[in-house]
């Protein structure tokens, strides 16, 4: 093999008892092991008109899905003649105790509709059958959190005491690992606070999750929701993420202060990330983006 080239390898691989094997791990040149594995849908529930919660299922001897918190995975699909992949982070297991054999994914589907031609891998999982399968591989992500304000981003530690989650659409779900790690832990006491934006109250992904956990721990979880087509019964924040939302509602820059990112590249790149740097957040010591 070539350096800086890549490499499709296809087919299935057996054991020398000639036992078909759904679980491949490779390591290349000392790095990250990668894990290539096909995964069982097990179970679908339908949490909206166009969201659900896939709950897919190890193969034994596997239990654990083995993901560090922060990380993500990667769906994938054959077609006739390519392969689709889309990252999507787990919704649980984000404990150790919730281990089961069994992961879940939280999805919005984007149908085709005349405007645009909707979201390819949404589409599959929306269609997908209870005993159908997936391709999967990962981990994937730098940033993964270790506990008690400790993130290990790249090949460096950082430690917060405050931690702003600014996140869109279908990113709220691993800014949700982050925030479900640290307040089902008595013993961690960094605090966080969230923005998260939508379109609609109905694009709101994990919002009764999100609702009860500061209803719990509002003394150290503070979120807000930013809608920019809101309902007439919405009594939240309208309009779009800027600077007078942020700096109402995420903490103020300082070396014990981080801001995790994530959503749409529009939004990240055009509306957060100027107002946080101009503020005096600094990319690559307290300011990251998944």
């Amino acid at each position: 093999m070539k350096k800086g080239k890549t490499y499709r390898i296809e087919g299935y691989a057996y054991n020398g008892g000639g036992n078909e094997i759904d679980r491949v791990e490779i390591s290349l040149n000392g790095g990250d092991t990668w894990l290539y594995c096909v995964r069982k849908l097990v179970e679908t529930t339908r949490l909206s008109q166009d969201t659900q919660r896939y709950t897919f299922g190890l193969s034994p001897p596997a239990t654990k899905l083995g993901l560090e918190t922060g990380q993500h995975i990667q769906i994938g699909f054959h077609f006739k003649d390519s392969l689709v992949f889309r990252p999507y982070t787990p919704v649980r297991p984000v404990l150790d105790k919730e281990e089961d054999g069994t992961f879940d994914l939280v999805v919005k589907t984007y149908f085709p509709d005349e405007n645009q031609p909707g979201g390819t891998m949404s589409n599959i999982l929306d269609c997908l059958q209870e005993g159908e399968e997936v391709e999967v591989k990962g981990p994937s992500g730098a940033i993964r959190y270790q506990g008690h304000g400790c993130f290990s981003v790249d090949d460096k530690t950082y430690t917060f005491d405050n931690v702003s989650l600014i996140l869109g659409g279908s990113g709220v779900t691993p800014g949700y690992q982050i925030i479900a790690r640290v307040l089902e832990d008595k013993t961690d006491k960094t605090k966080l606070r969230v923005i998260d934006a939508n379109k609609s109250e109905d694009d709101i992904l994990l919002k009764g999750e999100l609702e009860q956990l500061s209803k719990e721990h509002g003394n150290q979880f503070e979120i807000v929701h930013v809608l920019s087509h809101p309902g007439d019964g919405w009594g939240g924040l309208k309009g779009h993420v800027n600077e007078d939302i942020i700096k109402k509602h995420a903490f103020e820059p300082s070396d014990r202060t981080v801001a995790l990112l994530c959503g749409p590249p529009t939004m990240i790149q055009k509306a957060v990330l100027p107002v946080l740097q101009a503020w005096g957040y600094d990319e690559d010591k307290n300011l990251f983006g998944f």
